[in-house]
């Protein structure tokens, strides 16, 4: 039986034919655009590269204890409640290399950089080789690659180890809704991204009932496959290494959908600025807190009961969006203010997965629809691209501006005891020659002791 594409019955062998021999972009085409999407990434930031950064627990945490401990205790330690791996490792490495004199430590931050740049490539990568009918037209994955990179207040995951977590868990994502690949290399590659991604963080384990999901859906063994593997690195996690953490209060449901409805809503349709000055309303008023709520539900209810009506790879890009949203905003989010919730600045590495997973949904859509309802789809995509470039160089003041590593570097050659700053203040590195032992009940440590860093956090 054919399928109706823009009115016409077309034959699904037809099509399949179709694309195998016309590919939407040559080789020298993708290297030229993921280059672009690198330098769009890049240019976002560019005083990070300019100055050299360490973000936050990137250089606070991680570095620090890779510095004072053991590689074997720093590679396998889990920190805030899980594995890190895209953060130990890079850390462990970074300290190795400089120990050894192989790098100085005024280059560690573009090592680490570097790393975390390499990583947040990955999704751009599988938007430009997957394979998936929403990805036919170049258009449509020029503009997936325009979502990932100025997505509006998502600087905070940009060009860091600790965030790697979240670009494995939208690649994770991404290869819900592209087609299972025929060639050997890149089953092998997406194998290895679905069993690294749960090793990172959680994020990409809430996604492992879709993946059953559509694995009985489908009916086909290299679903069936990517499931095992998927599960693979969440037993591994769950079973040797997650243990929650106890400063991570959850929200309760209305707040937590009235921020929804403020950071995924809100936000790509009408900008940061005017979401941050709606949200300070909202988040003063019981009655607007409810009506965000109200709003939340019925918008995310009526996509997803379009993308499930369409039976197309829109739904496998709206529900891992919602789910991720709702667990993230959940768990994830931690303040002692309610008005912190709703502001986009903070906690902007919880809306970075389903605000882009929603833009890439709205494309899906507009390549699966007649040419009247199109128009509304593509509309929207427009609208979120254009807030994205109107947000590029407006970066939040934390992740555009912070310390220069060179200058912090020969301040701590002078006194060895000096706590050098990164980014954002006031965060700083201990890498003084006294090592402390850690003690989860010990809020008197440094902050590259876990008890240590919350105690500092909520100072």
């Amino acid at each position: 039986m054919g399928e109706r594409v823009l009115g016409r019955e077309v034959n699904p062998i037809q099509v399949g034919s179709a694309q195998k021999a016309r590919p939407a972009f040559t080789t020298w085409q993708r290297c030229a655009l993921l280059a672009a999407f690198a330098l769009l990434v890049i240019l976002r930031l560019p005083a990070a590269w300019t100055h050299g950064r360490f973000q936050a627990e990137e250089g606070t945490v991680f570095f620090a204890y890779a510095w004072h401990f053991p590689w074997t205790d720093a590679l396998f330690r889990p920190f805030g409640g899980y594995l890190n791996l895209g953060a130990n490792l890079p850390s462990v490495a970074a300290v190795q290399l400089v120990r050894s004199g192989i790098m100085p430590l005024e280059r560690a931050p573009y090592f680490t950089m570097g790393i975390g740049l390499a990583f947040q490539l990955l999704p751009a990568v599988l938007i430009l080789t997957g394979k998936a009918q929403w990805l036919e037209s170049q258009l449509a994955r020029i503009a997936g690659l325009l979502i990932i990179a100025t997505a509006p207040a998502i600087e905070e995951v940009f060009f860091n180890t600790i965030h790697i977590q979240f670009h494995l868990a939208l690649c994770v994502a991404l290869i819900l809704a592209l087609d299972v690949p025929a060639g050997r290399g890149a089953r092998i590659g997406y194998g290895i991204l679905l069993f690294l991604a749960p090793l990172c963080g959680p994020g990409a384990i809430m996604l492992l009932p879709l993946f059953a999901l559509r694995a009985l859906t489908d009916r086909d063994r290299g679903r069936l496959r990517q499931f095992a593997m998927l599960a693979a690195g969440a037993a591994v996690q769950l079973l040797l290494f997650y243990g929650g953490a106890t400063f991570r209060p959850s929200l309760d449901v209305w707040t937590l959908l009235a921020a929804m409805f403020v950071r995924l809503i809100l936000l790509p349709l009408i900008g940061m600025d005017l979401t941050n000055w709606a949200a300070r309303g909202i988040a003063e008023s019981p009655s607007l807190i409810w009506a965000a709520c109200a709003a939340s539900i019925l918008l995310f209810a009526v996509l997803v009961a379009i993308a499930a009506r369409r039976r197309g790879p829109s739904v496998w890009l709206v529900l891992p969006a919602f789910l991720i949203a709702a667990a993230s905003t959940r768990f994830g989010l931690f303040s002692d203010a309610r008005r912190n919730m709703f502001d986009v600045t903070i906690g902007e590495r919880y809306e970075f997965v389903p605000l882009v997973l929603l833009g890439l949904s709205l494309i899906a859509m507009a390549s699966r629809t007649r040419s009247g309802e199109r128009v509304v789809w593509v509309l929207l995509v427009l609208l979120m691209l254009t807030n994205g470039a109107l947000d590029y160089r407006r970066p939040a003041q934390q992740w555009s501006h912070g310390p220069n590593w060179a200058a912090e570097v020969r301040a701590w050659r002078g006194n060895r005891d000096y706590a050098m700053a990164v980014w954002p203040r006031p965060w700083t590195v201990d890498l003084s020659d006294l090592s402390h032992s850690c003690s989860p009940v010990n809020a008197d440590l440094p902050s590259y002791c876990e008890s240590g860093w919350a105690a500092a956090l909520y100072r």
